[in-house]
């Protein structure tokens, strides 16, 4: 193990995420972590066997570099190269530096938004000193004690203000792309979720069809539990009813806690604008009473929005899906039956399994929340089995897979060495921190599984689907088209690539 403690260097949330996946993309260099060494961080570092006396001596104003590398050399190569990528990545633009959020608001007081990444302990803090100075917040900081999350949301609240967050990956402010979230167009749809994925899914499937965003606003994944009240969802809601750019509201989530699902249905009747609600596992009659209009899936919401406006969505029809299915079973092997996902969320395996389950039967995950059948070790798939590669037992120490996209990418061979998988199925994410090419870091893997099926004499079907817009750097066209020509089966969104998944395997059992 090899390290560098740097004391009193700062680096944000975001920062540390994105130098952390450049370390590990070096040569020579197995796992590493890039932050400050923070209570939380030193114990991660524990549990990923990257610590001793010298780091757990750091305190919170100390930054470290910390890797498990081949040699001294390989470390100090890899560290220059991560330096060198972070350099040139903080001098796209222009950056301005303060102590303190008053020294910023007094340099520009026409700021009215401050973007926060602080490890989870100190968030509350900063929020209260901007939220203080009339900003707005978009809270990235995860971590964050419930009672801490109440407290900044009730200020906000207070004041008049949005806190978003924490835990907010996806924002879209007036056009201004926020923390993950992809590059959307301009429209008059504002959209309120406490799922990242979720917000961007159907932002994106309403840029595809030539509308947009007002604005996205992200509540944080814990605002509508009990804890919290859903305070955001319930601010985002006032704060969109009262912006003339938004003419349509779109709200998103799993379930809320019932007695928070209540206080937001009752507000969502008095809403005056036409409001279109996906709460994941909500009953239709209790949406449908507040006069909203109700959606099934991320699919149906996107679709249900558009047709407010007079256009729709295209995704790929049932007699589609089903020639994909029957060609691409054609030279697989007998024993070849089963499913596995690798995923870069929860939203979308979550939204997978449960597409899946009731075509081909029960499917092992390591969420519970998408299946009751939880995977006992995560290094072996069993039979048909789906895994979200941004749990925590794979990020420890590493950004999540919409970052990193290392985080996921053994999983292909070790899936495709099984000679029962049939499909491999996978998702993308695109987003402006993440990986530059999330398609083509991949395809090496993808044609090397290819070739292990074709020797054992048999086939692989890969599936999979792209969430972004033609307007990220990535460009979801391009992606795709990467993919497609590597052999994979592309389709328009998560939902129709497992219903293809599910199609294919349902087929194979079918012709044997």
């Amino acid at each position: 193990m090899y390290w560098i403690i740097e004391k009193g260097h700062y680096i944000d949330s975001l920062e540390s995420l994105f130098a952390t996946t450049v370390l590990n993309e070096q040569p020579g260099i197995q796992r590493a972590l890039v932050g400050m060494a923070t209570g939380p961080a030193k114990l991660i570092l524990k549990d990923v066997g990257l610590v001793n006396e010298e780091l757990l001596a750091c305190s919170d104003a100390d930054y470290v570099i910390v890797a498990e590398a081949d040699s001294q050399e390989a470390f100090e190569a890899a560290v220059d190269e991560m330096r060198r990528v972070m350099k040139q990545n903080n001098a796209v633009e222009a950056e301005e530096s303060y102590a303190t959020v008053a020294e910023a608001v007094a340099a520009h007081p026409k700021a009215n938004l401050c973007s926060i990444a602080v490890p989870g302990e100190y968030a509350l803090e900063e929020v209260k000193k901007a939220l203080n100075a009339g900003l707005h917040c978009c809270v990235f900081s995860n971590n964050v004690p419930l009672e801490d999350e109440r407290q900044m949301k009730e200020l906000a609240r207070e004041k008049g203000l949005l806190c978003m967050g924490p835990d907010c990956g996806v924002a879209n402010i007036n056009g201004a792309a926020l923390v993950l979230s992809s590059i959307n167009a301009r429209g008059p749809f504002g959209i309120v979720g406490a799922s990242g994925t979720g917000i961007q899914h159907v932002a994106a499937i309403l840029h595809e069809a030539g509308s947009g965003v007002s604005q996205t606003i992200g509540t944080g994944g814990n605002d509508l539990k009990e804890p919290v009240g859903g305070l955001m969802m319930l601010c985002g809601i006032d704060a969109l009813e009262a912006d003339p750019e938004t003419k349509y509201i779109i709200l998103i989530s799993r379930k809320p806690a019932e007695s928070v699902l209540q206080k937001v249905l009752d507000r969502v009747s008095r809403c005056k604008k036409p409001r279109v609600v996906l709460f994941m596992g909500c009953e239709r009659a209790r949406i449908e009473a507040t006069g909203t209009i109700w959606a099934e899936n991320l699919d149906d919401c996107g679709q249900k929005a558009l047709e407010l406006i007079g256009k729709s969505a295209e995704f790929e029809t049932e007699a589609q899906l089903d020639a994909m299915a029957a060609e691409a079973v054609k030279g697989m092997a007998p024993e070849q039956k089963y499913v596995r996902g690798a995923f870069s969320g929860g939203t979308y395996m979550d939204e997978a399994v449960h597409a899946m389950e009731a075509v081909i039967g029960p499917i092992y995950a390591n969420n519970p929340n998408a299946s009751p059948l939880q995977l006992p070790d995560l290094n072996k798939s069993i039979e048909n089995t789906c895994i979200d590669y941004g749990e925590e037992e794979f990020t420890q120490g590493r950004p999540h897979p919409a970052i990193d996209a290392g985080v996921r990418k053994p999983a292909i061979l070790r899936e495709a060495a099984d000679p029962e998988v049939a499909v491999i199925l996978l998702d993308f994410i695109l987003t402006p921190p993440g990986h530059p090419d999330p398609a083509g870091y991949v395809l090496d893997d993808v044609r090397r599984a290819q070739k292990m099926a074709r020797q054992r004499g048999g086939r692989i079907a890969f599936v999979a689907s792209v969430l972004g817009t033609t307007a990220d750097f990535q460009n979801i066209d391009d992606q795709r088209r990467k993919l497609m020509e590597t052999g994979v089966l592309v389709c328009s969104t998560n939902y129709k690539a497992a219903q293809l998944a599910a199609k294919i395997i349902r087929l194979k059992k079918e012709i044997g």
